[in-house]
């Protein structure tokens, strides 16, 4: 899937194209005090500010679930997150962050475009991980 390769190089150019101007992003579970939600431009905001901590964040999709009823995809996946060198804080001796996610993938009428996601980050892994950083 496109939208989980893009993540992975942190390419928002790409982002932009698969995203409706109205589309909305929003992080679940809300106990972890995510940023967002957020629009098309908050999202691209948000994503475009990553690459200044991180040089990759490949996700790699387990399994799909596409209901074409719903115009929706909901995939269930992992991921691992690589800092760039010159980020680290040599004070924090693990910076391995891996977790699993669910994404919920919401289509327009034509399938072309993504108009709302919801991502479930994994909550024991950001809380200890990326939320200490």
């Amino acid at each position: 899937m496109v939208l989980l390769a893009c993540f992975g190089i942190l390419d928002i150019k790409i982002l932009e194209t698969i995203l409706s101007d109205d589309c909305y992003h929003e992080f679940a579970p809300s106990l972890l005090k995510s940023p967002g939600p957020f629009s098309k431009q908050g999202f691209l905001d948000h994503h475009s500010g990553l690459d200044y901590v991180m040089a990759e964040f490949p996700i790699v999709a387990k399994e799909y679930i596409n209901s074409e009823s719903n115009n929706s995809v909901t995939v269930w996946a992992t991921s691992r997150t690589i800092f760039r060198e010159d980020a680290k804080d040599v004070s924090i001796t693990n910076l391995d962050y891996e977790g699993e996610y669910m994404f919920l993938f919401t289509f327009g009428p034509r399938g072309e475009k993504i108009v709302r996601t919801i991502e479930f980050l994994d909550s024991k892994a950001t809380a200890d991980g990326l939320m200490v950083l």
